[in-house]
């Protein structure tokens, strides 16, 4: 059977795994806390009465003082691009049809343009690329392990929604740049084809199976998750809770700090929750 049909069996989540990721107890307690806590922000944005809407609009996120510094924004978007680059690719022998196989071929060789252009930034500022990524691949690696899809439709939605919002975070992110940077980077992100051609197949297919829009909907929702923690890797959490990186904290303070910092992102990632609702909507699916 052909993997674009094909389950695989997902693994089984137990504390050891857990520990293997590198996902200790305290972390993940963190975590938890934190997502109890956005699942009541979620809610308050799902279905926003009028008169809420202007207050809480004045409580956006100004990103500028948390945008990182060019190496290590650049080199975090460059190992993005060049993991989706592979995984694309090797999604290439699961198409289902030749006609899709072509067109994903395409899609992947300009996830390799929007790699090399980023790259070709980081040269222009004295730095070589693979130094900048290499302090991202593991937790960028390891990002993508818990978000392996199970079939080439899976996969291919994952690359829709997950790449797709991750892009619109970095265009966000970049507002602390330099204006002929910011500029740079959003060329870089500028090309669709992967978004144009993901959304045909996937409504194409869609439509001829209510059980496999049924399973896509529901694993676009769970992505979300995943998303949003590595959205958040993406900062400082001292920076972001006012604390000097010399500061010597306990483990209660140093937990303080990141709720801290998980609160003070709440208004970004209500935003990134409406982005990803309209892209799963733009697939005829809910959120």
């Amino acid at each position: 059977m052909p993997r674009s049909l094909k389950v695989k069996k997902s693994p089984i989540v137990t504390p050891s795994l857990l520990w293997r990721e590198g996902l200790s107890l305290r972390y993940l307690c963190m975590v938890f806390e934190w997502l109890k806590k956005l699942r009541a922000v979620a809610r308050r944005i799902a279905l926003p009465i009028r008169e809420e809407r202007a207050p809480r609009n004045m409580g956006k996120i100004d990103l500028r003082p948390y945008t990182p510094e060019p190496k290590i924004f650049l080199g975090q978007l460059a190992y993005l691009k060049l993991t989706q680059f592979e995984i694309l690719t090797d999604e290439l022998k699961f198409s289902p049809n030749t006609h899709y196989k072509a067109e994903l071929s395409e899609a992947a060789a300009k996830s390799f343009e929007k790699y090399r252009a980023i790259a070709s930034i980081l040269a222009g500022l004295g730095f070589e690329a693979t130094d900048a990524m290499e302090p991202f691949t593991e937790r960028i690696g390891n990002f993508h392990s818990r978000t392996t899809g199970m079939d080439w439709y899976e996969t291919v939605i994952k690359v829709y929604l997950v790449y797709g919002l991750l892009d619109d975070f970095y265009r966000r992110l970049a507002v602390g740049l330099t204006p002929a940077l910011r500029e740079q980077v959003e060329d870089a992100l500028a090309d669709d084809t992967f978004e144009q051609f993901a959304k045909r197949v996937l409504v194409e297919s869609m439509a001829e199976s209510e059980q496999l829009k049924s399973r896509l909907a529901l694993w676009g929702r769970r992505l979300m998750g995943d998303v949003l923690l590595e959205l958040r890797a993406a900062f400082d959490n001292r920076k972001l809770a006012g604390i000097s990186k010399g500061s010597k904290l306990t483990i209660e303070q140093e937990r303080e700090v990141n709720l801290a910092a998980y609160t003070k992102l709440e208004p970004l990632v209500g935003d990134m929750i409406a982005v990803h609702s309209l892209r799963m909507d733009a697939l005829g699916l809910s959120a």
